[in-house]
């Protein structure tokens, strides 16, 4: 009876590992592998001394940019502060995904995904919003 189950079981594995072998199926499944925030880098003292101001955006609102040691913020008229992560020279990221990209030495302004900026009002993916000093 053993030897008739232990066959058995051979059988099955030797089966099995001659799928192991087949040609690969025209059809398939690619799965990425999950993307990685990007780092944040640090700024030089005053480095952040040209964004540190009030900018009128396209919409009528205003944004204001401060730091607080190492951090930085943003805060919209009437939203809470959200805090910015340094990308690159210029280039500010939130957690939730908002971009904010300052030009001419922080007199032009370019939001990105502005939406998730902005909490007390539902706007479409991908809204840009434009800012001047």
């Amino acid at each position: 009876m053993k030897t008739a189950v232990g066959a058995a079981l051979c059988a099955a594995l030797g089966m099995g590992m001659c799928g192991a072998y087949a040609e690969p199926q025209a059809d398939s499944v690619q799965i990425k592998a999950p993307q990685q925030a990007p780092k944040a880098m640090r700024l030089a003292p005053g480095e952040f001394d040209e964004y540190a101001a009030s900018y009128d955006l396209s919409n009528g609102q205003r944004i204001a940019f401060t730091q607080r040691g190492q951090r930085y913020f943003a805060q919209l008229d009437g939203e809470a502060r959200t805090e910015l992560l340094p990308r690159a020279p210029g280039v500010f990221t939130t957690v939730a995904g908002a971009r904010m990209e300052f030009a001419n030495k922080g007199a032009d302004l370019t939001i990105r995904n502005y939406e998730r900026l902005v909490t007390s009002t539902v706007l479409p993916p991908g809204t840009v919003m434009m800012a001047a000093r």
